[in-house]
């Protein structure tokens, strides 16, 4: 007889933090900070020319202060006060339009034959994919214009000190170029000594000449201890597998998984260990197995090293009773001296599951029960048989099954 599985699949998909991700201490902190309200002596173009462009930004640590152990969230620009018009005239899309941060040198060693060796320690891509500016986000007639729509990063980036690297790379659009407000290489000081910036015209360029520094406001707040961004459940069979994935953990232990059925509390069935304190995305995953038929839910209690904890969302899934009966071949097979079995009941009713020898004689009866629809695994203990061939037979009102097995003492 030839046995059909049939298994659904749940999925549930939710994008979280632990912690309330909307702060109220957001920080507009604009580099250099003197002109906030002064509009510079330069312009530039690289972030919005229509062809592929390089851009780096260095930027001197003493400017940054006010960010020590803040998430850096993204960043601004505006237009210089020169500009006649609101820009773009219509929406433009930029199909790649990159970001990396990182520390770098100080901005006085800046080097133009090898962007690389600008960067310190290890640079993280921030923001990855398109870019669409909407017609006339861009805005005149002020002195200094208005700030621009913010250029949000996929991932947080937390800064600890030391001097800046922004990291621009894009592909171009289609449309007309237009320049940033900026401040010039000639004005010294700030440039050369607390900000420089070079550029290349191409997506990879890794030299070329420097550039005017684009006034540029950087979006922050502070951290949250763990930022969950997403938190999947699905199920196969009878197994629950739970998936989630971190942007940034501080202290973070770990993970209780706890769950619940529709008439119970929430206890524990797992602990998935954390990743202390990182900047880099994290993935995690948890397989509850066994699960009979039944709506359950699921939470993380995510616990810091010093004992807090945070509750994520809840997510639902539901195990479904299999829609045939299925019979599977013992594992491990063969065995010494125990086994385990493997079936479905698509009905509820009187489930029968008995060993019998090789002139089909009963041996060993293992279940002789009520049992509801459901997957269900059985333990056979052979200690007091002899090696040979047996075989396990399961029976019900509606279904009957044999399958033979070695045991092998």
């Amino acid at each position: 007889m030839k046995t059909i599985y049939t298994f659904l699949t749940v999925i549930a998909f939710f994008v979280l933090t632990f912690t309330v991700s909307a702060q109220e201490d957001i920080l507009f902190h604009v580099v250099p900070s003197n002109y906030t309200n002064t509009p510079g002596d330069a312009t530039f173009t690289s972030q919005f020319v229509t062809s592929a462009r390089t851009y780096q930004l260095l930027i001197h640590e003493d400017l940054l202060t006010d960010l020590i152990g803040k998430d850096l969230h993204g960043v601004s620009w505006r237009l210089p006060i020169g500009a006649t018009s609101n820009w773009p005239t219509t929406q433009v899309t930029f199909t790649d339009y990159d970001f990396y941060l990182s520390e770098s040198v100080a901005p006085a060693d800046r080097n133009l034959a090898d962007f690389s060796a600008n960067v310190v320690g290890p640079q993280k891509k921030v923001k990855s994919g398109s870019l669409t500016i909407p017609a006339s986000s861009y805005t005149f007639g002020n002195t200094p214009n208005d700030w621009g729509p913010e250029m949000l990063f996929d991932s947080l980036w937390l800064y600890t000190g030391g001097h800046l690297l922004i990291e621009l790379r894009h592909t171009g659009f289609s449309g007309t170029s237009r320049s940033v407000d900026a401040i010039s290489i000639n004005t010294i000081p700030p440039y050369g000594t607390l900000i420089s910036a070079c550029w290349g015209s191409s997506y990879t360029a890794n030299s070329g000449p420097n550039g005017n520094f684009s006034i540029v406001r950087i979006t922050a707040d502070d951290p949250v201890p763990v930022e969950l961004t997403s938190f999947l459940a699905s199920v196969t069979g009878d197994n629950v597998i739970l998936e989630w994935t971190t942007a940034t953990e501080i202290n973070n232990f770990g993970f209780e998984v706890e769950r619940k059925s529709l008439n119970s509390d929430y206890e524990v069935v797992g602990l998935v260990s954390g990743a202390g304190s990182t900047t880099e995305p994290r993935y995690y995953s948890f397989t509850d197995s066994k699960i009979s038929s039944g709506i359950y839910t699921y939470r993380l209690k995510q616990l810091d090293f010093d004992g807090s904890f945070e509750y994520s969302y809840e997510v639902e899934v539901d195990v479904m009773a299999p829609a045939v009966y299925s019979l599977e071949q013992n594992y491990p097979n063969p065995f010494n001296p125990s086994t385990s079995i493997n079936f479905g009941i698509a009905e509820a009713g009187i489930v029968k599951i008995a060993v019998y020898n090789l002139l089909g004689q009963e041996v060993k009866l293992l279940l002789n029960e009520f049992r509801e629809a459901g997957l269900y695994t059985i333990t056979f203990d052979a200690s007091s048989l002899t090696s040979g061939t047996y075989f396990y037979t399961l029976e019900t009102s509606q279904f009957k099954q044999t399958k033979k097995m070695l045991l092998a003492k």
